[in-house]
C-alpha cells in the first residue's frame, strides 16, 4: 500500500492565527518557527496546505478529501487561489474513472471542492463515503447542495456509521470535534487525519482549540486519541493543512522548509 501526499493549493488563512486559534501565545509561535516553518509565512501569518491523499494499493486506488475546487467555487473565492488536484492525478498517471472509493474527512467546502465536475460527480466510478453522522449535520446547507446531493442522486454515496473496516484494508476511526462525523482514516502508512489538528501546534499542545470547531471539549479528545495511536503504532499523523506530516511526537517527518508554494507529490 502507497500513500500519496496530493497538494491541491496552498494558501494563507484569511485571519490572523491567534484569532483562529483562541489561546495562541508567543511560545506557540517560536515553536512552530522552530521546528515547523514551513507553516508560517515572511508576515508570521499562518499558511496552509490543502492535502488530499491518494492510497494505491493492488486492490485499486482510492482518494482521501478532494481539496479546494476549481477557480470561481465557494473555497477558491474565499481563500484567493484555485486547486489543482485533476492535473496532479493526472501526472501521477491516475484517471479519474481510476477512482473507486472516495473518503471524505468530513463535509467542508475545502475538503469536497472537487467531488463534482458540474452537476453530475467528478469520479464516476467511485463510492464517495461519508459518516452519517456528517451527512445529517451538512444536509441542506449550501456545501451540501452543491457537493454532496449530485453524488446522492447519482447512487454513489455511502453513509457508514461509526467505526468502519473497508475491503481495501483502510479503518475508518470517528473522531468528532471539527464537526459531529468528522472521520480519519487509518492505513499502513499513516493516519490521515483531516482536520482533526488544523495547526501543527495542536499536536503539541492538543488543548489547543480551533474558533471553528463545533465541540472544542471533544475536539480536543479525538486529538489526544489520534496522537496517542499515532505514538503506539509508529506511524505518523497525516493531517490535511500542515505543511509536512508529524510523527508521534509533533515534529515533521520530513524537512519542512518553505511552505509558501504546493510541495510536489511524495510518498509517506
Amino acid at each position: 500500500m502507497d500513500v500519496t501526499v496530493l497538494c491541491d493549493a496552498v494558501a494563507v488563512f484569511p485571519e490572523a492565527v491567534e484569532v483562529a486559534l483562541p489561546g495562541w501565545s508567543a511560545e506557540h509561535q517560536q515553536w512552530t518557527e522552530a521546528n515547523l516553518p514551513g507553516n508560517v509565512d515572511a508576515t508570521g501569518g499562518w499558511l496552509l496546505h490543502f492535502h488530499s491523499y491518494l492510497v494505491t494499493s493492488d486492490r485499486g486506488a482510492t482518494l482521501i478529501d478532494t481539496g479546494i475546487g476549481p477557480a470561481g467555487g465557494e473555497a477558491a473565492n474565499w481563500l484567493g487561489t484555485a486547486g489543482r488536484l485533476p492535473e496532479l492525478l493526472e501526472a501521477g498517471g491516475v484517471r479519474e474513472a481510476d477512482i473507486h472509493t472516495v473518503i471524505l474527512t468530513h463535509v467542508h467546502l475545502d475538503h469536497a471542492g472537487w467531488n463534482t465536475a458540474g452537476e453530475r460527480p467528478r469520479f464516476g466510478h467511485a463510492t464517495y463515503v461519508v459518516q452519517q453522522a456528517e451527512l445529517d449535520h451538512a444536509r441542506g446547507g449550501p456545501t451540501y447542495e452543491r457537493l454532496i446531493r449530485p453524488i446522492a442522486d447519482a447512487g454513489q454515496l455511502r453513509a457508514v456509521e461509526g467505526e468502519t473496516a473497508l475491503d481495501d484494508g483502510l479503518r475508518l476511526l470517528p473522531t468528532p470535534g471539527h464537526t459531529p462525523g468528522h472521520q480519519s482514516v487509518v492505513t499502513e502508512r499513516a493516519v490521515l487525519g483531516g482536520d482533526v489538528l488544523v495547526h501543527p501546534a495542536q499536536a503539541r499542545w492538543p488543548e489547543l482549540t480551533y474558533v471553528y470547531e463545533r465541540d472544542p471539549t471533544v475536539a480536543v479528545t479525538s486529538r489526544r486519541e489520534v496522537l496517542a495511536l499515532a505514538a503506539a503504532t509508529g506511524i505518523p499523523i497525516a493531517a490535511a493543512h500542515p505543511h509536512t506530516a508529524l510523527d508521534g511526537s509533533a515534529l515533521p517527518l520530513v524537512a519542512a522548509g518553505p511552505g509558501d508554494k504546493p510541495c510536489r507529490p511524495y510518498r509517506l
